[in-house]
C-alpha cells in the first residue's frame, strides 16, 4: 500500500506539505513522477513544476536516511537504489481557484491528487492510503472534509484516512476542506451530496430539489442503474467564474454565488439555468467520457498527449443532454428550452469559425487550440462543445423522423453504455458514426458527412418542422441580444432606426476600452482595427466604459465613423463604415398550425 501523509504548516504560503511511503520500492532504483494533464480537460499543465523541494530518504526501523533522487525529465524523478522502505518528502504551491488545480489558504483548502500526489512508476495498481491531516492555521480543526474517497475511519465528514483501490482511482477523486454547507438527495435510490463553499445566501434545498429531478433523468436514460455508490457534487461560489470538471463519482464545480436561487424566490432565471446546466453536465460525464470513453483513454496516458477525433461526441453529446434533462425533469419549461436551443444556435452562427474548421477537426486539435485560444480563435475555430451539441440534436431529430421514433439519440447512448461503458472497453474511433449510420438505415449518411468533415450549415429548419417547431433567423436588436424569444424596444419610437455595427469585442477595464476580438471581414477589421487596441474616441468624442454605449447606439448603419485609438502608445486614426447586424439571431417557437402528429413527436423527445 501506498501511503500519503497532506498537511500544511503554513498555508498563508499556500504550500501542501506531502509525505509519501512506498513500502517496497523498485530494488532497479524507485520511479516517481507526477501528471502532466488532468483528464476532461486536455491541455499539457506540466504539474510538475509546482513541486518546490522534493527529498528521498531510506526508511529502516523508523530511521530516515537520506538518499539521491534526480529529475529525470519534466514530471518524473530517480530514486537512489534502497532495500528498505521509501519515503519521500516534498512540497506543492496550491494557489490555483479552477477546478482542474489545488488552492490552499487559512480559510480554505481543496486539492486534486494529481496536482500533488506523486505515483509510484510500476506500483500503480497498488492500493493508495491518504492520510488528510489539518492545517496548522486558527479554526481548522473545525474544518470538515468532502471526499468520494472510501473513508477508512472517522466520522463523516472528518480528516482521517481515506484509501483508493489503486492510482488511477486516487486522482478521480478531488478533495474539499474548509467550513462548507451541505446538503443530500436521493435519486435512483443513490445518495447525492451537494457541498457548497464560499459566501452565499443560496436556496440548497431548493437546489437539491431540483438536481435530484435532473440526476434521476439521467439514471432513467442509463437503465435506472447508477454506475456508483454515492455521488458528490463539489461547488465552489465566488463572485465570478464558471466551469466544472468530471469524475467518476464526483464532479468539481465553479460558479458565480448569484447563480444559487435565493430563499423564497421560485424564479427560474437564466443565472439559475446555466447553473443546472453546469451540474447536468458534469453528472451525465459519469457515463459519458468516464464509462464510455474513447479507446485512446482507456487508461489514459497522462503524460503525454491523448488525440482523438470524438470529442464532439464525448463533450458534445453531454452538452446536448445537459438542457435536455432539465425539461424532461420539467425543472424549465418547453418555451425556456427552445429559447436555450435558440440561444445556442445563434453563438454558433456568430462564430466565423465554423466557416473554417470542421467539428471532428476541432476534436482532434483541442490540445493546441481550444485549451490555447487566442485573440483570433473566433474567426478560426469551431467549438466541438457548442457545435458537438447542435449536431447531436440534429442527429436526434433525423433519427426520430427517419425512424417513426424507433430510434434516437437515447438508444444510441444505451447501446453505447451496454456495449462498452458497462464492459469498460474503450469506443473505438468511428464507432459511433459506424452505429448511427446502422441505426438511421442509411438516411442519416449525408448528414454524418456534413455535420462531422465539412463546413456546411446544419439544417435546423427542415430538422425541427416535423416536431412542429418554427426556426427564424432575424437580425439582433441590440447588442444584449443573444438570441430567443424577441423583446419589445426599449424605445418604440427608434424602431426604425437601425444601429450600425463595428464588429468588434470589447473589453472593459476600469474606464479604459480595450479591443480583444475582431470578426473576420467586419467593419472593424476592414478598417484596420486590431485586438489589444485601445479605444479613446469615436467621432470625436471620447470614450469610456460609461459613455461608449450613449455614443454607439446613435450611429445607425451605414454611417462612417471616426474612430481613434492608441496601438502601442501611438495614437491612430481608423474610419469605420458601419454594417447591418447580420440574419444571425434565431427564435425557436411552436408553430400556430402545429398537427396532432408533430405534437406526438414533440412530446415523445422532450417528455
Amino acid at each position: 500500500m501506498i501511503i500519503y501523509d497532506v498537511k500544511a504548516d503554513n498555508p498563508k504560503a499556500h504550500l501542501f506539505n506531502i509525505t509519501m511511503v512506498i513500502p517496497k520500492p523498485d530494488p532497479m532504483g524507485q520511479k516517481v513522477s507526477l501528471p502532466n494533464w488532468i483528464p476532461g480537460s486536455y491541455l499539457i499543465r506540466d504539474f510538475a513544476r509546482l513541486i518546490v523541494t522534493i527529498e528521498a530518504f531510506a526508511s529502516n526501523n523508523e530511521t530516515l536516511t537520506k538518499i539521491t533522487i534526480d529529475k529525470i525529465d519534466s514530471n518524473t524523478w530517480q530514486c537512489e537504489k534502497v532495500t528498505s522502505s521509501l519515503t519521500l518528502q516534498y512540497t506543492v504551491y496550491a494557489w490555483d481557484t479552477s477546478v482542474r488545480g489545488s488552492h490552499l489558504d487559512e480559510y480554505h483548502a481543496f486539492f486534486n491528487p494529481c496536482n500533488l500526489l506523486l505515483q509510484a512508476i510500476g506500483q500503480e495498481q497498488e492500493k493508495c492510503k491518504v492520510n488528510l491531516i489539518a492545517p496548522n492555521c486558527r479554526g481548522a480543526n473545525e474544518w470538515r472534509v468532502a471526499t468520494a474517497m472510501t473513508h477508512e475511519e472517522g466520522p463523516q465528514w472528518s480528516y482521517g484516512s481515506y484509501s483508493a483501490n489503486n492510482y488511477d482511482e486516487l486522482i478521480d477523486n478531488p478533495v474539499e476542506m474548509g467550513q462548507f454547507d451541505a446538503v443530500t438527495f436521493t435519486a435512483g435510490k443513490v445518495e447525492h451530496r451537494v457541498v457548497v463553499s464560499g459566501k452565499h445566501d443560496g436556496d440548497l434545498p431548493r437546489l437539491a430539489n431540483d438536481l435530484a429531478k435532473i440526476c434521476q433523468v439521467h439514471i432513467q436514460l442509463f437503465d435506472n442503474e447508477p454506475p456508483f455508490k454515492n455521488y458528490l457534487f463539489l461547488l465552489n461560489v465566488m463572485k465570478d467564474g464558471y466551469g466544472g470538471l468530471e469524475h467518476r463519482s464526483c464532479t468539481a464545480l465553479l460558479a458565480q454565488r448569484d447563480a444559487l436561487p435565493v430563499l423564497g424566490d421560485t424564479s427560474v432565471n437564466r443565472n439559475y439555468i446555466n447553473l443546472l446546466a453546469l451540474f447536468s453536465h458534469e453528472y451525465f460525464h459519469a457515463w459519458n467520457v468516464k464509462r464510455i470513453k474513447p479507446a485512446c483513454f482507456a487508461p489514459y496516458d497522462l503524460n503525454q498527449k491523448s488525440y482523438t477525433k470524438q470529442l464532439w461526441a464525448f463533450e458534445g453529446i453531454t452538452s446536448y443532454y445537459d438542457e435536455l434533462a432539465l425539461v424532461r425533469s420539467k425543472v424549465i419549461t418547453r418555451e425556456q428550452y427552445f429559447d436555450l436551443l435558440a440561444q445556442s444556435v445563434t453563438k454558433h452562427l456568430r462564430t466565423f469559425g465554423r466557416k473554417k474548421q470542421t467539428l471532428t477537426e476541432s476534436s482532434f486539435d483541442a490540445w493546441t487550440k481550444f485549451y490555447q485560444p487566442n485573440e483570433n480563435s473566433s474567426n478560426a475555430t469551431v467549438s466541438y462543445y457548442l457545435k458537438g451539441s447542435l449536431v447531436a440534436l440534429a442527429f436526434d431529430l433525423m433519427l426520430r423522423t427517419n425512424t417513426g421514433n424507433k430510434a434516437s439519440l437515447d438508444i444510441l447512448m444505451q447501446t453505447l453504455w451496454r456495449e462498452y461503458g458497462m464492459k469498460n472497453i474503450g469506443l473505438p474511433e468511428g464507432k459511433i458514426e459506424q452505429l448511427l449510420r446502422m441505426m438511421g438505415q442509411g438516411k442519416l449518411d449525408e448528414l454524418i458527412q456534413k455535420a462531422l468533415y465539412t463546413t456546411e450549415e446544419l439544417p435546423f429548419d427542415e430538422l425541427l418542422r416535423p416536431f412542429g417547431l418554427k426556426f427564424t433567423l432575424r437580425e439582433a436588436i441590440n447588442s444584449d441580444d443573444l438570441g430567443g424569444k424577441k423583446q419589445p424596444p426599449s424605445n418604440p419610437i427608434l424602431t426604425s432606426f437601425k444601429q450600425g455595427l463595428f464588429g468588434w469585442t470589447l473589453t472593459k477595464n476600469q474606464s479604459r476600452m480595450t479591443v480583444s476580438q475582431v470578426t473576420e471581414e467586419g467593419p472593424a477589421m476592414i478598417a484596420g482595427v486590431a485586438a489589444q487596441d485601445e479605444l479613446v474616441a469615436i467621432n470625436g468624442l471620447r470614450i469610456d466604459s460609461d459613455s461608449y454605449d450613449k455614443i454607439t447606439k446613435r450611429l445607425k448603419v451605414g454611417q462612417e465613423a471616426i474612430v481613434h485609438l492608441f496601438r502601442s502608445d501611438i495614437i491612430k486614426e481608423k474610419k469605420v463604415t458601419l454594417k447591418a447586424p447580420a440574419l444571425d439571431t434565431v427564435e425557436i417557437t411552436i408553430r400556430e398550425d402545429i398537427t396532432q402528429e408533430q405534437k406526438k413527436n414533440l412530446d415523445l423527445w422532450l417528455f
